[in-house]
């Protein structure tokens, strides 16, 4: 009887002790999780995003942003479709999700005029913190490019002027400051953002394009870099990594983009391999003509998400959802 007291006793105990340790590994496990960077992701609308396939996707994103606005000659924000934005407003409600507007320019030149004007500055800045309380977005992500150098000033103005308008959390695209062309980047000069934003997206995609001739959309190294030079102005919690779910092809002319779902159907048929970049690289014949394709896979993007995490940034920003593969 006693023994079997005893027996009992040291069941019961490693019972206990069996159930503490699975506690504590599901606590460290759920810990472990919240400290993986989190995800961001670009919404383009189009036919491809069903609910369906939207509400597939809401689990895997903690921050959505969502193109389709832009600013008028005079200021007013212009929205594309709003059925289609109440419509995701209200999906991603549902699944918690925090949703931005992409708010841009309809050019370059037009952008450049509104910031030139002190008067059409600070109506742009009433306008958009109407506009963004009206429809109970939680901020607003800027994304201004191709502006000229010396608009930077005044883009700093604009920025004062609408936190002056709006209280919520204002984020921002900046093109990459390192191994990108100074006639676009250096209208983001991150000592007039930094401390007038709350966050950036680091655009580190596009590294080779249009602008070049073959080469990786993307390299790690040169994200790298870029990571360094921004966190000696702004703290990594403020930092998403913008990656791309996409690549270039080039066949004699222009660089035309390919999304990965795209390129991982081309890789099938022909041989990629590894780049040094990360990316994936591979070349077939089309009518006579040799095509150069590059393109982010998922490998490249866990390479990208995995740099995130090693600088403690806030996380990854993902162009464009819909792309990936």
């Amino acid at each position: 009887m006693l023994l079997f007291r005893i027996g009992a006793g040291r069941y019961n105990m490693n019972l206990t002790i069996q159930v503490i340790t699975l506690i504590l590994l599901l606590r460290f496990m759920a810990y472990a999780d919240d400290l993986k960077p989190a995800r961001w992701g670009y919404l383009v609308p189009g036919p491809a995003l069903t609910d369906t396939y939207l509400e597939s996707v809401m689990g895997l994103y903690s921050v959505l942003t969502m193109t389709g606005f832009k600013i008028g000659e005079t200021g007013d924000i212009i929205v594309e479709s709003d059925s289609i934005t109440n419509r995701i407003i209200s999906i991603t409600a549902k699944y918690h999700v925090t949703l931005y507007p992409l708010v841009s320019f309809k050019s370059a030149a037009q952008g450049h005029r509104i910031l030139s004007s002190r008067a059409l500055r600070e109506k742009t800045a009433v306008k958009l913190s109407n506009f963004i309380r009206s429809k109970g977005f939680a901020g607003v992500h800027l994304d201004f490019e191709y502006l000229p150098p010396e608009d930077a000033g005044k883009l700093g103005h604009f920025l004062e002027s609408l936190r002056r308008e709006y209280s919520g959390k204002i984020t921002m695209a900046v093109f990459p400051p390192v191994g990108f062309p100074e006639k676009w980047n250096r209208f983001h000069d991150l000592n007039i953002i930094a401390p007038r934003v709350d966050e950036i997206v680091l655009m580190c995609y596009d590294y080779h394009g249009n602008h070049t001739g073959p080469g990786p959309v993307t390299d790690i190294r040169w994200a790298e870099q870029n990571i360094k030079r921004v966190l000696e102005r702004i703290r990594p919690s403020r930092i998403w990594l913008g990656i791309p779910a996409y690549g270039y092809r080039w066949c004699g002319g222009k660089a035309v983009a390919l999304s990965a779902r795209e390129g991982a159907r081309l890789t099938e048929k022909y041989s990629p391999a590894r780049d040094t970049s990360g990316t994936l690289r591979f070349f077939y014949s089309d009518t006579g003509r040799t095509c150069t394709v590059y393109i982010s896979d998922k490998q490249t993007r866990s390479l990208l998400q995995k740099l995130a995490s090693d600088y403690n940034l806030a996380g990854t920003a993902l162009w464009r959802i819909g792309f990936e593969d």
